[in-house]
């Protein structure tokens, strides 16, 4: 039997830093319209999927585009082409010219490390280590 330690975590767009969205604090779903926003492919995440069908029901102007695989050439592809691309907010130093921004909306997705009932020393070391960062 496995147990999880969850963090729930919001959806946040990354941007080029000199994207003229990138100087705001935060976003409105309507900072989206017609910009490419990149998706991870239906059916990979039921969240995400959730995202992509409010977005396509109630936010057309926001332009989809589909990926397959998290990559440095996604982030890259992000970087180079201006367009933004969903990511969560733990992400933010994974490319030093792109900027995570929380958008005013409620998606979010199920985050956290799965380990036994009863876990080793070492996991339950790293638990502890990984709540205290959090905590921070």
């Amino acid at each position: 039997k496995l147990y999880r330690l969850l963090y729930i975590l919001f959806y946040a767009p990354t941007i080029k830093i000199t994207h003229p969205l990138a100087q705001k604090d935060h976003l409105e779903v309507s900072d989206l319209y017609g910009q490419n926003f990149m998706l991870m492919r239906r059916g990979w995440s039921h969240h995400v999927d959730e995202l992509r069908d409010d977005l396509w029901k109630n936010h057309p102007q926001v332009r989809i585009v589909d990926f397959d695989f998290y990559s440095v050439d996604v982030f890259n592809k992000c970087g180079n082409d201006g367009a933004l691309l969903m990511a969560i907010p733990q992400w933010q130093q994974v490319h030093p010219m792109l900027k995570i921004l929380p958008v005013n909306w409620n998606h979010e997705v199920p985050y956290g490390l799965l380990h036994a009932e009863k876990p080793t020393l070492a996991v339950k070391q790293f638990i502890a280590a990984m709540q205290k960062a959090l905590a921070e």
